[in-house]
């Protein structure tokens, strides 16, 4: 099953702790509205994610759906090759924008979209290294 216990109960999880984040804030325990923000984002993840899966117990057509989804070669190859395009536009788009910082002579982004390149990069190789041991 899908939609199984171990994710209502993290569901259930993910709003008590946006409820504490936005109550916590409001009694002015915690300082930064990026707590109470953060509550909130959390508050409506966990009910979506509570909807959708008592919709998957009780509804035969979606259910089949999700499984057919899940399960499906095509959607896990579509979802791979959409992670690896990811991948390439993400590594040339922030290694234009360290050529653009550079121009600009805005060290900081340079240095942060750079340890970024590299960082991608290095997980990267990794991952290489642990797959061609696996496969």
């Amino acid at each position: 099953m899908y939609y199984n216990n171990k994710r209502l109960a993290l569901s259930i999880f993910w709003v008590i702790l946006g409820v504490v984040l936005v109550v916590l804030c409001v009694t002015e325990v915690l300082d930064s509205n990026i707590y109470s923000g953060m509550g909130g984002a959390l508050i409506g993840v966990g009910i979506l994610q509570i909807i959708r899966n008592l919709k998957y117990r009780k509804d035969p057509e979606y259910r089949e759906k999700i499984n057919t989804e899940a399960g499906d070669e095509r959607n896990s190859f579509i979802r791979n090759k959409s992670w690896a395009w990811t991948g390439y536009i993400v590594i040339i788009v922030q290694a234009v924008g360290v050529v653009i910082a550079v121009v600009l002579g805005q060290h900081a982004i340079q240095m942060v979209l750079s340890g970024c390149v590299c960082l991608e990069l290095v997980v990267y190789w990794i991952a290489y290294l642990v797959l061609s041991r696996k496969y």
